[in-house]
Parts: structure tokens; C-alpha cells; sequence
């Protein structure tokens, strides 16, 4: 079975690269749901407790939301680095390389099978975790 717990934030970024207006400072009403799959639990009724995966997705929320992500010569909002919680230095803060980073810091908190983070109402990336997996095993 597959669940899928949605969470909401506003925060700005820039990206110089792209060619029209998205080079400029802008904000986004982002939009992250992060699915869980697995079997029923016979005990609980549950694949996994909504309510948890809420408390370990809810910080890493927090961290982005009313904030500025960035730009490409300026992304050490979060100090976090693409494998872990230490620095992340300069990543181009698009919406791919932002869902990402938040598979980094979350994948050892929740067994998710897959990521996605809306920028519009009509833009959505989505991240598999064997996409994910497949990408750290490169490093």
C-alpha cells in the first residue's frame, strides 16, 4: 500500500542560469508529499503512523519555510551538504536538486519510496528512491 503525507511552505530562490523571469528573486508556495510503501501492519492497521511521519518531516520544513533557498553563488542557507548535515556549499537551488537535498535529510528518518515537490500548480519533480539510491551509488 502506498501513503502519502503532504506538507506546505512558502520560500523564495533564484536561478541566474535560467533564461526568463525565474532569474530573478521569486518566491513559491511549495508543495512537498512524501510517500511511504508498505504492507498493513496486523497490530496497528497501519503501513506507518501519519502522525510520525509528520514529526520527522516537519523539521526539515521548518528549515525552508519563509526562507530564501538561495541562488547559485549563494546556497549556504541550510549548511547541509548533498550526503549529509554539514554544509551543502554551492548547489543550484532548482526545484530537482531542492527535493534532493531533502531526500538527504530525511532518508534516515522515514522509509519513503518516493519524494515530490510541486513549485507551481503545473511543476512537479518527483524523486524515486531507487532514482535517489541510484545517484548516491554514483558518488
Amino acid at each position: 500500500m502506498l501513503l502519502r503525507k503532504t506538507f506546505r511552505f512558502e520560500a523564495s530562490h533564484i536561478l541566474p542560469k535560467h533564461p526568463g523571469k525565474c532569474s530573478r528573486l521569486h518566491g513559491h508556495s511549495w508543495v512537498l508529499h512524501v510517500f511511504v510503501e508498505g504492507p498493513i501492519n496486523r497490530e496497528t492497521g497501519f503501513v506507518m503512523d501519519f502522525a510520525v511521519i509528520s514529526a520527522q518531516i516537519e523539521p526539515v520544513v521548518k528549515l525552508m519555510d519563509h526562507r530564501h533557498l538561495g541562488t547559485y553563488d549563494d546556497f549556504d542557507t541550510f549548511q547541509v551538504d548533498q550526503w549529509g548535515v554539514t554544509g551543502m556549499g554551492h548547489t543550484y537551488p532548482s526545484s530537482e536538486n531542492l527535493l534532493f537535498w531533502i531526500a538527504v535529510w530525511i532518508d534516515e528518518r522515514i522509509p519513503w519510496s518516493k519524494l515530490a515537490l510541486e513549485e507551481t500548480c503545473t511543476s512537479y519533480a518527483e524523486l524515486t528512491r531507487e532514482e535517489f539510491n541510484a545517484t548516491r551509488d554514483q558518488s
